[in-house]
């Protein structure tokens, strides 16, 4: 599951990664845990509001980041109605 994008310069952009998407109760979240060249980092995208629920913020790893990402989604729609989440399919990120 190893990817890398390589700038002009030839800096890696994304050296692994994970992403979900979920849609509930006219929801729509994309999920991401990757390693980039910040280290690893997850986030939450609200694709519906075109904002970042949660900007990347470091993890130890990528499956800590996708449980992060998993609580994140969870609080972010607890409080907007008490939706459950559907089972998640991660898809490895592409790359560019």
């Amino acid at each position: 599951m190893i990817m890398n994008v390589v700038l002009s310069g030839g800096a890696k952009v994304l050296d692994e990664g994970v992403w979900a998407e979920l849609k509930v109760g006219g929801h729509h979240l994309r999920l991401f845990s990757e390693h980039n060249a910040q280290g690893v980092q997850v986030s939450v995208y609200d694709v519906v509001g075109k904002k970042w629920i949660t900007p990347s913020e470091a993890v130890e790893d990528i499956e800590q980041g996708k449980e992060k990402a998993i609580e994140y989604a969870r609080t972010y729609l607890d409080h907007r109605g008490a939706w459950s989440l559907p089972p998640l399919v991660w898809k490895r990120s592409r790359t560019a």
